[in-house]
C-alpha cells in the first residue's frame, strides 16, 4: 500500500486528502479542510498541529506527502520561440522578468518549470515558464515536516487541476475541456485538448461586470480567436474558492457549452476508512479539491516538462 497525504495550501483555507493507489484505482481514505491558510511562518505551529491531529489515526500509514499551492503565488511567463538547447538564454530572459517585479531576487531563488504552451499564429513553439519561490516551498515543507516522510512540491492549483481533470473525466480524453479556476476577482482559464494543454491565461473580473458575462466572452470570443483549429469546449468545469452557488447558472445562461461543477472525486473510490463526515465533505466541496487530488497525480504532459 502506497499511502500519500496530499495537501493544498489554499489562499483562505488548507485542504488535505489521504490517497492510496489500489488495484481497483485511486482510493480516498480521508479528506478534510482547515479554516486557516499558510501565509507566514507564524501560521506554521497552529496549522501543523491541526493537520497532525486530524491525521493521527493514519499517522503510521503515511509514506509520502505531496502538496500544491495557489497559482497566484507563482509567476507564469510565455517564452516565445523557445529553444531548449539554449537554456541559459531562456533563464537570462526570465531573470529580467523577475527583476522587474522583485528586484532583490534572481531566477536562482525560484524553481522553474517549462511546459508546452499556447500555440502562436505563425506556428512557432511557445512555452510557459512557471516560477515558484523556493522560500514559499520551504515554508510549506516546514509545516508538513512532522510526518517525517519525503515531502514533494508537485504543481500549482490550476495545473494540478489539469491532472485531476484527466483522471476524473476520462471519457473526454479526445475532446476539449475548459477549466475555470474561480477566485474572488479573477479567473484562471485553461483549455485541454486531447489530453494536452492548448491554452492558459488569467482574466480579471471587473467590478461592473457579472461573472457569467466575463466567462461568456472568454468562451465565445477569446478562445475561438486564440484556438481557431480547436472546437468550442465540449465541457466547461468550474472550481475554486471563489465559485458561488449561482455561478453555474449565470454561465449556463451566457453560453451553450455544457457546464459543471468540477468533481475532484468523480472517478475515485471511497476507502472503507472514509468516515461519514469526510464523505459529506467530498460530496459538498468536490469543487474545492481539484488542486488536492491533482497534487498527488503526475503533471500533464510530464515527459515534455523541462526543469531549469
Amino acid at each position: 500500500m502506497n499511502t500519500t497525504l496530499s495537501v493544498y495550501f489554499g489562499s483562505e483555507r488548507t485542504y488535505v486528502a489521504l490517497l492510496n493507489t489500489a488495484r481497483e484505482g485511486l482510493e480516498v481514505m480521508h479528506a478534510n479542510v482547515f479554516p486557516q491558510a499558510l501565509k507566514s511562518e507564524y501560521d506554521i505551529p497552529h496549522l501543523a498541529q491541526m493537520i497532525m491531529k486530524d491525521l493521527a489515526p493514519f499517522h503510521g500509514m503515511v509514506q509520502a506527502v505531496k502538496f500544491s499551492i495557489p497559482i497566484e503565488k507563482v509567476y507564469i511567463y510565455q517564452v516565445p520561440n523557445a529553444d531548449l538547447s539554449r537554456k541559459a538564454e531562456i533563464k537570462a530572459l526570465l531573470n529580467e522578468e523577475i527583476k522587474a517585479v522583485e528586484p532583490e531576487k534572481t531566477t536562482d531563488d525560484f524553481s522553474i518549470m517549462l511546459i508546452p504552451g499556447n500555440a502562436s499564429d505563425d506556428g512557432s513553439k511557445h512555452m510557459l515558464a512557471v516560477l515558484t519561490d523556493h522560500a514559499l516551498l520551504h515554508l510549506c515543507k516546514q509545516c508538513l515536516s512532522g510526518f517525517k516522510v519525503p515531502i514533494t512540491f508537485t504543481q500549482n492549483s490550476q495545473f494540478a487541476a489539469h491532472s485531476a481533470c484527466v483522471t476524473n473525466y476520462p471519457e473526454y480524453a479526445g475532446k476539449s475541456i475548459a477549466i475555470f479556476g474561480v477566485q474572488e476577482h479573477f479567473i484562471d482559464v485553461s483549455v485541454l485538448h486531447a489530453g494536452n494543454l492548448a491554452f492558459y491565461s488569467l482574466y480579471g473580473i471587473p467590478e461592473d461586470e457579472d461573472f457569467g458575462s466575463v466567462c461568456g466572452k472568454i468562451l465565445t470570443a477569446t478562445l475561438p480567436a486564440h484556438l481557431p483549429d480547436i472546437p468550442s469546449p465540449d465541457l466547461v468545469l468550474l472550481y475554486g474558492e471563489g465559485l458561488k452557488k449561482n455561478s453555474l447558472d449565470a454561465l449556463s445562461i451566457a453560453v451553450n457549452n455544457p457546464t459543471q461543477r468540477f468533481n475532484a472525486f468523480r472517478s475515485l473510490l471511497a476507502s472503507g476508512s472514509l468516515g461519514v463526515s469526510a464523505i459529506s465533505l467530498c460530496n459538498k466541496a468536490a469543487h474545492l479539491f481539484p488542486p488536492v487530488i491533482g497534487a498527488y497525480l503526475k503533471p500533464l504532459q510530464e515527459k515534455e516538462v523541462t526543469y531549469l
